[in-house]
C-alpha cells in the first residue's frame, strides 16, 4: 500500500476539515501545525521551494519545546540550537494547499534530541516529506552543550513514550 492508499479521497469539503487516519502504532507526532502554502513559498519551477520546508519543521520544533518547557526568552540559562537537519522530498507541493506539519521525539539523549518530522498535503491528501533533525541543549554561560533537565525528560517521557533513551 502506497502512503497515498492511506488516506481518504476528497470528499469536496474545505481542506481544513482534513485529518489523515490514525496513524500506526509507533509512528504517532506529539505536536501539528496546519500551515498555509503562501505564493511566496514557490519557486520559479511552481512548487514549494525545497527551504520552506525546514521552515514548516521549525514551527513544529518551536511548539514542540514549548510543549516540553524550554524556556525560549533571552534570559534563559539553556537554550536549543539545531545541530543538523535533513529533508526527503516525497512529492511537490503546490499553491493553493494547506500543510500538517507533524514533530515528535524519536531519540532522547543526555544533551540532545532527535526529532522526526512529517509534512502531509490537504489537497493532495498524502505525505509528501519527512524529514529529521538533531537539537543540542546548550548552556548560555558556557556556550557548551548541557544536560537536558529531568523536568523536560520526563515531559518528552510523557508525550513521545515511543522515544529511544539513549542515557
Amino acid at each position: 500500500m502506497s502512503s497515498s492508499d492511506r488516506f481518504e479521497r476528497p470528499t469536496g469539503r474545505s481542506s481544513t476539515t482534513f485529518a489523515p487516519p490514525a496513524p500506526a502504532a509507533g509512528t504517532r507526532f506529539s505536536v501539528c501545525q496546519e500551515i498555509s502554502v503562501l505564493w511566496g513559498d514557490l519557486d520559479v519551477i511552481g512548487h514549494v521551494n525545497n527551504t520552506r520546508y525546514f521552515a514548516w519543521f521549525e514551527e513544529a520544533r518551536l511548539a514542540y519545546l514549548r510543549m516540553i518547557g524550554v524556556d525560549m526568552s533571552s534570559e534563559a540559562l539553556q537554550k536549543p540550537v539545531l545541530a543538523s537537519t535533513t529533508a526527503d522530498f516525497l512529492r511537490p507541493v503546490f499553491w493553493p494547499d494547506t500543510v500538517r506539519v507533524e514533530g515528535k521525539t524519536a531519540r532522547l539523549g543526555r544533551t540532545s534530541l532527535t526529532m522526526d518530522y512529517r509534512v502531509t498535503s490537504t489537497s493532495q491528501q498524502a505525505i509528501v516529506a519527512t524529514g529529521s533533525a538533531v537539537v543540542v541543549l546548550v548552556a548560555t554561560s558556557t556556550n557548551r552543550p548541557a544536560p537536558i533537565p529531568d523536568v523536560m525528560r520526563d515531559a518528552i517521557r510523557r508525550i513521545d513514550p515511543d522515544a529511544r533513551d539513549t542515557l
